[in-house]
């Protein structure tokens, strides 16, 4: 009876979760946010001070559809427990908040039918020696050990299945070089990948501007990565079985909090071109000291999704 009561909560949510994301549908359809919070050792305790409700309050007044969210990039540090990982690699526990804030922030996001994206790079974190010797890892300039690959299988599968259908995707960067990987090992991260949710958006990032931004990198890829520094005014793609995504910085670079690079207008033209499409458009906007959007850029976010009279 409590198993059944359980499916029962869970198709529930489910059906919450999809009203909630159908009445979300605004002139914002397919425009999203993408953050960089990437704490070190020495600051992981202020995750203790991210005010997830107004994190996300400020996401849906930017009338954002989802949000790509870093668990963690190249120092070894990440913002979410792991258990694969923890077995794997038990010293790297110590490297964890005390709060799953992706958890958190899933479901403030889903309550606002906003769709929360996991961002994690395709290789072990690169400036932590010690933490890719543990999981087998070499540079990503050389192809991946198929001990590596089984070992981030292995991580992969783990928050898969940890966040469920609150993780609507994954966005893997840094996949520059998988020559090597065989069919198995493919097999192996997709399934992993869409383990917990089989249907979610899977982008794969072969690197950045004209040529890479909408190229297909791993077998199982559905979604663009969309990386395109200096997007053109006019949006453009080869025809392709991906659902089209362009990814830019608001600010100078990624993640930096300086003025905004584009005008409302310009935003607005790409959401458009990217609805046009079916896709999806995410601008990368930074946060202060205090875990916050800046005020201009949220400014020009929501003059550039505002409903037209």
């Amino acid at each position: 009876m409590t198993r059944i009561a359980g499916v029962l909560r869970q198709l529930l949510a489910a059906a919450l979760f999809g009203a909630a994301c159908a009445a979300s549908a605004t002139a914002a359809t397919g425009f999203g946010v993408m953050v960089h919070y990437l704490p070190d050792r020495q600051s992981i305790a202020d995750a203790a001070r991210f005010d997830v409700e107004a994190f996300a309050a400020s996401l849906a007044q930017m009338r954002a559809s989802h949000l790509i969210l870093t668990l963690g990039q190249n120092n070894g540090q990440y913002i979410a427990p792991n258990a694969a990982l923890e077995a794997l690699c038990p010293h790297s526990a110590a490297n964890r908040p005390p709060r799953d804030l992706p958890l958190e922030i899933g479901r403030a996001l889903r309550s606002r039918g906003i769709a929360l994206v996991l961002y994690l790079p395709f290789r072990a974190p690169q400036a932590d020696p010690e933490l890719m010797h543990c999981l087998g890892d070499i540079s990503e300039q050389k192809p991946p050990p198929a001990d590596f690959i089984a070992a981030w299988t292995a991580v992969i599968r783990d928050w898969s299945q940890h966040y469920g259908a609150l993780a609507r995707g994954w966005w893997f960067d840094g996949v520059y070089n998988t020559r090597g990987i065989s069919p198995a090992g493919w097999d192996a991260l997709c399934a992993a990948a869409r383990s917990g949710a089989p249907d979610r958006w899977l982008a794969f990032n072969a690197g950045e501007g004209p040529a890479r931004f909408s190229a297909k990198a791993a077998p199982c890829q559905n979604l663009m990565a969309g990386e395109f520094m200096q997007p053109p005014a006019q949006l453009s793609a080869p025809r392709s079985e991906l659902k089209f995504h362009l990814l830019t910085p608001l600010g100078a670079s990624w993640g930096q909090p300086t003025p905004p690079r584009f005008t409302a207008a310009q935003v607005r033209g790409w959401i458009d071109q990217a609805n046009a499409r079916g896709g999806l458009f995410t601008l990368d906007l930074p946060l202060d000291d205090d875990f916050r959007f800046l005020p201009a850029h949220v400014a020009l976010v929501r003059n550039a999704t505002a409903p037209r009279p």
